[in-house]
């Protein structure tokens, strides 16, 4: 499933679908205002919480400390 937003993320307008100003990351493709505006968003810090957390309480493992046995 591909979802496609012209909505800029920063600035909160609608942007053109202009190819040139068009981000794809997995299954969204997001458009942008200006390439200011695009190059904005790729500096920021996006959470994934399914791939940036390996670890939580629901799943310890050794190397973590604890001695479950």
């Amino acid at each position: 499933m591909n979802i496609t937003t012209t909505l800029n993320p920063i600035s909160l307008n609608d942007a053109p679908k202009n190819p040139l100003l068009l981000l794809r990351d997995g299954d969204l493709d997001i458009y942008f205002e200006s390439s200011e505006n695009m190059n904005a968003y790729k500096e920021m810090h996006v959470e994934r919480p399914g791939a940036d957390l390996s670890r939580s309480l629901d799943n310890p493992t050794e190397d973590c400390g604890t001695d479950w046995n």
